[in-house]
């Protein structure tokens, strides 16, 4: 049961945590008062939240399917 509320929450964990570290910078981006090293630095950012998040995402999987089998 753990390992499915992890499989469903690790995502939508993902998201929230992108939204907040992001919004501020969304709203540079509307208005045009971003520069180009702010923008690599949050893709880095970005990408590493994602990368966590498929990590754990896949673990979450393969304990689920371990479990069940």
């Amino acid at each position: 049961m753990f390992w499915f509320l992890a499989v469903i929450g690790i995502p939508i964990l993902v998201v929230l945590m992108l939204f907040f570290s992001a919004a501020e910078d969304f709203w540079s981006i509307i208005t045009f008062r971003i520069d180009f090293s702010r923008l690599v630095g949050d893709l880095f950012h970005v990408l590493f939240i994602i990368g966590i998040g498929i990590v754990a995402e896949l673990f979450s999987v393969f304990m689920l399917i371990k479990d069940i089998l």
